[in-house]
């Protein structure tokens, strides 16, 4: 049962580390196209919002991220740090967990 029960913690960390990485990635692909469109030519980002249905995907993406407030993605970033603290440390402690004495040997007599 402990067995069991190490292998599943494990695998909730695990998924808790990934799914921090993830928002990580998420929040710096957020941030870099906020910084293309930034950078972009004003005229030329007035002609993409207009013609924002004919545009290509990575366009339209790029549009859509500039315009998520800061706020936002200063949470996620708290958040996905969260996951992450939170998913190594069940990740690294589940092998110890049920660790100690085993039960056989606590209720034996010593030298008997």
């Amino acid at each position: 049962m402990i067995a069991i029960a190490r292998w599943l913690f494990t695998v909730l960390g695990g998924l808790l580390v990934g799914g921090g990485l993830t928002l990580h990635g998420q929040v710096a692909l957020a941030r870099h196209l906020r910084e293309e469109v930034d950078g972009t030519f004003f005229l030329w980002r007035a002609i993409g919002e207009a013609t924002f249905y004919f545009q290509g995907a990575e366009t339209r993406m790029a549009l859509a991220m500039a315009e998520v407030p800061e706020e936002a993605l200063v949470h996620s970033d708290r958040a996905a740090w969260a996951l992450l603290i939170v998913g190594a440390l069940i990740a690294v402690t589940a092998p110890l967990l049920g660790r100690g004495r085993p039960a056989s040997a606590a209720s034996s007599p010593r030298g008997a």
